[in-house]
């Protein structure tokens, strides 16, 4: 038996994924300003949380365009360098507009992405304690955790 759809329900269910994709970004978008709004807050006391939503996007988007771009050129060449290139580009481009926005150093830029990804790293550790844990990110320290497991298993001092 084929089950035929009306068009209405092909559009509803497109408007329904489009806006759950759309609260997904938003929530995302969030979540991730919140460690750049704490660590910028300790850099510089006149942040507001909108600043740091601003960095985050306008930060998020140059280095995407950045690392898709030096990709494609990296395949295109076969020269995988050019890759690496691209993503310390990607990462000189975070830290200006973290320096612009927040109105900081260079130094303090990169500050706060160190003290923003050790926000983070607490903040999964946490979760971890609670047993929340964020799908992909069990799979990588499962993974992580049996290849130390083996390598220690055949690691002998003698």
């Amino acid at each position: 038996m084929i089950n035929y759809y009306k068009m209405s329900d092909l559009v509803t269910m497109i408007a329904q994924i489009g806006a759950k994709s759309i609260l997904i970004f938003i929530l995302g978008w969030i979540i991730s300003s919140i460690p750049i709004y704490l660590a910028a807050k300790a850099f510089n006391s006149d942040v507001s949380f909108s600043k740091a939503l601003g960095a985050t996007l306008i930060s998020g988007i140059i280095a995407s365009i950045i690392v898709i771009i030096s990709f494609y050129i990296s395949k295109m060449y076969g020269v995988s360098l050019l890759y690496i290139v691209g993503m310390v580009i990607a990462f000189i481009t975070i830290l200006g507009v973290y320096k612009s926005v927040f109105n900081v150093g260079w130094g303090a830029a990169f500050g706060i992405l160190v003290v923003a990804a050790i926000i983070i790293v607490i903040f999964v550790l946490i979760l971890f304690i609670f047993g929340i844990s964020i799908p992909y990110l069990q799979t990588f320290i499962s993974s992580v955790y049996s290849f130390f497991n083996s390598t220690l298993q055949n690691f002998s001092l003698g």
